[in-house]
């Protein structure tokens, strides 16, 4: 019987044992798990520690010296922020950062994993833009540099973004990954020389009165790194007229032009301008007269002091655009229910700022004018 007991207890604490073996196994193995992904360029004594996935593996850091991202080819340093943490996986890897001690950044801290991805061969800009809409099919924009040439290495850089994440597709000659951050403008801390994306497209929501937004889809056409032309396609939120325009630089006669049709085609507005600045300003779109429809402003002079725009409002009952008739030169003005407040300036410290009320919807009067002296 002592000899069956003893038999029984050593079966026993081999079962035991053989149970305490299956778990452990099912632990992560950190040497592993750091050797299936590219290696970090953490180089400080980070505190290690097994997540709760038998394939991540964490790292955090306690001090503000880890600036550097690598994995594999992508390299990304920063210079106001650092990283506090660093999780593995068997195909990606995800940081965590924050900004620096008394340094001042809209954001204050940002995500960002990277994965390595197949290299995509693309047809044209349209295969692009299909690819990227499908990865955020409610994006709000989207950035495409091709053919670049840049000390980072990078050839091509795809982002869209949308939900409050981008995606960037990164590629080199022979490498490419796919980085998902919280931060819109990473291209600054990817890209060296800071080149000009050949193609860009927003959806611009234009929030008019009474609760209608109109919705302006903006496609924006760059050439070695110069404005070629702007492409609109808008849809009022009131009443769902849609029409498109387009805006095209000629750059022999140092001249902007653009042309707004309906959607038969029909042409309902034709401007030009001289003016050299920032293309993309030409055109804006707004509610000037809070009518609840999406009106047009158009830079017409630009001005050492001043700029001179022209407004044009939306007449629904014409289905066009009528311009509006103003005796003062709108420069700089807020739109306000009624009337128009509107600045000019006499020097780089003073002027005059007037309100500008409407007579009818395509009229503005001055009201009154007084001057102003900034401190």
């Amino acid at each position: 019987m002592k000899r069956l007991a003893s038999g029984v207890i050593i079966l026993a604490v081999l079962i035991l044992v053989g149970c305490n073996n299956v778990a452990t196994n099912r632990q992560p193995d950190p040497t592993n798990s750091l050797i299936s992904s590219p290696t970090s360029s953490l180089t400080s004594s980070p505190s290690n520690s097994p997540s709760s996935s038998p394939s991540n593996y964490v790292k955090t850091y306690k001090d503000e010296t880890q600036k550097q991202i690598q994995y594999g080819k992508l390299s990304i340093n920063f210079d106001e922020y650092h990283i506090v943490s660093d999780t593995s996986s068997d195909d990606n890897e995800t940081f965590i950062l924050e900004i620096d001690k008394g340094k001042v950044q809209p954001k204050t801290h940002m995500t960002i994993t990277i994965r390595a991805i197949k290299k995509q061969d693309f047809l044209n800009t349209e295969n692009i833009v299909s690819y990227l809409s499908d990865m955020s099919p409610n994006y709000e924009k989207i950035r495409i540099y091709n053919n670049v040439t840049d000390d980072s290495g990078i050839i091509s850089l795809y982002s869209v973004t949308g939900g409050g994440l981008t995606n960037y597709v990164v590629c080199y000659r022979d490498a490419c990954y796919l980085v998902e951050s919280d931060y819109s403008i990473l291209k600054v801390y990817l890209f060296k020389n800071n080149p000009t994306a050949n193609y860009m497209v927003n959806k611009l929501k234009i929030e008019c009165a009474n609760s209608f937004t109109t919705n302006v889809n903006q496609t924006i056409y760059y050439n070695k790194n110069k404005f070629e032309k702007a492409k609109y396609d808008i849809v009022q939120g009131n009443g769902g007229t849609k029409y498109s325009a387009e805006l095209s630089y000629d750059n022999k006669e140092y001249i902007s032009n653009f042309t707004l049709k309906n959607e038969k085609g029909e042409n309902l507005l034709t401007l030009s301008t001289d003016a050299s600045g920032s293309k993309e300003d030409t055109i804006k779109f707004l509610d000037v007269n809070m009518d609840g429809y999406a009106d047009i402003q158009f830079l017409e002079e630009e001005g050492t002091m001043n700029n001179r725009y022209a407004l044009y409002v939306w007449d629904d009952s014409a289905k066009n655009f009528v311009k509006v008739k103003c005796d003062e030169m709108l420069s700089y003005f807020e739109v306000h229910d009624g009337y128009l407040q509107n600045w000019q300036k006499e020097s780089a410290n003073s002027g005059v700022i007037q309100k500008l009320v409407w007579k009818n919807k395509n009229t503005l009067i001055k009201e009154s004018e007084e001057q102003y002296q900034a401190n």
